[in-house]
C-alpha cells in the first residue's frame, strides 16, 4: 500500500510539473507608420526587425503581437493610405493584430485592403458589419506552440463614433462594447484553449479593468495611450503590459503558466529600446522602407523654413492655433491635444515634420458664430456678448464630432460651424514658407 502511495504522488508530481509551461510573448503598439528612426535614433521599422529577431532566438515558444494603430503619422502612411504600413511589417511574421481606431482614418472599406496585404490575423471582436457579421472575419485566433493552445481575442474602443472617428468613416457598421464582448469570446473559446490573451486598443482605464475584471484573461497586451507603463500591470495571477508609441521600445513578457489551474506561475516584463546604434538595420525589411521612403522623400524633404526653437506638443499646438487665426482672421481657434502628432523642431524645418505633425487629412474650418454657442474650453476666459457674432476657426473632424455629442449644445455649435475648407497641414506649410522663421 505504502508503495502505491508513494507511486501515486510521484505520478501527481510529474502531472503538476507536465501542466507548467513556459511561454514568451513580444509585442509593441502604436507603430504610426514610423518606419524610418526619430531623430534621436530610436526606432525605425527596420531596427525594430531586427531587435524582433534576436529575441526570437531565446524564444522557444514565442508569439509576436500588435496592439493596433500600425497606420497613421507620417507622409508614406498618408499619402498611400495606410497599405505600405502593412508591406513593410510583412516580414515581421505577427502572430496577430487588433485593429485601432486610426485603422478607419481611411474608410473602413479601406480596412479589407489591409485585411488582403497583413498576411497574418487582424482581429476586432467588437466591430460587426451592418448584418451582424464580424467584419474582420476573426473575432479570434487560436495559435498552438507546442502542447500549449492559446486563445488571442482583439477588441479596441466601443465609442469609435464620435470620440475617434466619424460616421462616415465606420460607414454601416457598428461596435458592440469591447467587455462584454471579451466576456462572450471567453466562454466560447475556453474549453478549447488552455490560455486566453486580450489583445486590445482601449483607454488605460478599460485595459486595467480586464486585468482586474475578467479573470478568463490572464494576460492583456494593450495599446492607444501612447505613453505606455513604466512596470507590468498585475491583479492576482493576472498581468497587462502596454509600450510606449512609435517603436521605439519592444516588449518581451516572459510567463510560467499552470494549464491545469490556467493561472500564471510567475512573469517577467522587460521594455526593450530600439536604438539604431545596438541593432543593424534588417536588410530585407530595410529594402522595404526604402522603396516607399523614397517616393516621398521629393514630395516632403524640402526645407520651408526654421524654428528658432524646439517646441514641445503643447507649444506646437500653440503655435497651430496661432496660424489657424492668422489664416482666418478668426478670434478664437481650437484644435485637440491628440490632432497633434509631434512636435516642431528647432533650426531647419522641413515639409515632412508639418506631416508628420499633422498627417491627418483635416480640413482648416472657419464660421462666424453667435457668443452664446461658445464653449468656455474655447474662449477661456473671455467674456462674449451672447448674439455677437465671434470667428471661430478649427477642423472638420473636430467639428463632426461635435455634430455627433450626446451634449445638446455641443451639438448645436457644431451644426453652426462648416465641413470644408483648406487642409490645414497645406496653411501650417505656407505660413511657414511665407514668415521663413517660427519664434
Amino acid at each position: 500500500m505504502r508503495l502505491l502511495l508513494l507511486f501515486i504522488c510521484l505520478l501527481s508530481a510529474v502531472w503538476a510539473q507536465d501542466s507548467i509551461v513556459d511561454l514568451t510573448i513580444l509585442h509593441f503598439n502604436d507603430f504610426h507608420a514610423r518606419l524610418l528612426p526619430n531623430a534621436q535614433g530610436f526606432g525605425g521599422a527596420a531596427y525594430l526587425a531586427s531587435a524582433i529577431q534576436q529575441e526570437r532566438k531565446n524564444c522557444p515558444r514565442c508569439l509576436l503581437l500588435s496592439a493596433g494603430d500600425n497606420v497613421q503619422g507620417t507622409p508614406v502612411s498618408t499619402i498611400y493610405r495606410g497599405l505600405p504600413v502593412f508591406e513593410v511589417l510583412q516580414p515581421f511574421k505577427i502572430d496577430a493584430s487588433v485593429l485601432g481606431n486610426h485603422e478607419f482614418d481611411y474608410g473602413y472599406e479601406r480596412i479589407n485592403d489591409f485585411l488582403a496585404a497583413a498576411g497574418h490575423p487582424l482581429l476586432a471582436a467588437n466591430f460587426l458589419t451592418q448584418d451582424g457579421k464580424v467584419f474582420t472575419e476573426a473575432s479570434s485566433v487560436i495559435i498552438e506552440r507546442d502542447n500549449l493552445r492559446i486563445g488571442i481575442v482583439g477588441v479596441l474602443m466601443e465609442n469609435l463614433v464620435p470620440s475617434f472617428t466619424t460616421p462616415a468613416k465606420l460607414g454601416p457598421n457598428k461596435m458592440l462594447a469591447a467587455l462584454s464582448t471579451l466576456r462572450s469570446e471567453a466562454a466560447k473559446l475556453k474549453d478549447k484553449t488552455d490560455i486566453l490573451i486580450a489583445l486590445v486598443h482601449l483607454t488605460r482605464e478599460d485595459c486595467d479593468r480586464i486585468v482586474t475584471e475578467l479573470p478568463e484573461y490572464a494576460i492583456t497586451i494593450s495599446g492607444h495611450d501612447h505613453g505606455g507603463k513604466e512596470i507590468m500591470f498585475r491583479a492576482e495571477d493576472r498581468v497587462g503590459v502596454r509600450l510606449r508609441s512609435y517603436g521605439v521600445e519592444m516588449g518581451r513578457l516572459n510567463l510560467r503558466y499552470d494549464k491545469a489551474s490556467r493561472k500564471i506561475v510567475n512573469a517577467d516584463w522587460k521594455r526593450i529600446p530600439i536604438s539604431s546604434t545596438v541593432y543593424q538595420p534588417d536588410r530585407v525589411v530595410a529594402q522595404l522602407v526604402e522603396k516607399w521612403e523614397s517616393k516621398v522623400r521629393l514630395v516632403v524633404d524640402m526645407k520651408i523654413g526654421e524654428g528658432s526653437s524646439k517646441k514641445d506638443r503643447l507649444q506646437t499646438k500653440v503655435w497651430i492655433e496661432q496660424v489657424m487665426r492668422d489664416k482666418t482672421g478668426a478670434q478664437f481657434a481650437y484644435i485637440s491635444t491628440g490632432s497633434v502628432r509631434d512636435n516642431l523642431p528647432a533650426g531647419q524645418i522641413l515639409a515632412r515634420d508639418i506631416w508628420n505633425i499633422s498627417p491627418f487629412d483635416n480640413m482648416l474650418v472657419r464660421a462666424n458664430v453667435p457668443g452664446r454657442l461658445i464653449p468656455e474650453w474655447i474662449r477661456g476666459t473671455t467674456q462674449l456678448e451672447p448674439n455677437k457674432l465671434y470667428g471661430i476657426a478649427t477642423i472638420d473632424f473636430l467639428v463632426e464630432g461635435w455634430r455627433n455629442s450626446k451634449d445638446e449644445a455641443l451639438r448645436i455649435f457644431g451644426r453652426a460651424l462648416p465641413l470644408e475648407g483648406p487642409f490645414l497641414r497645406d496653411a501650417l506649410i505656407e505660413w511657414i514658407q511665407t514668415r521663413r522663421t517660427v519664434e
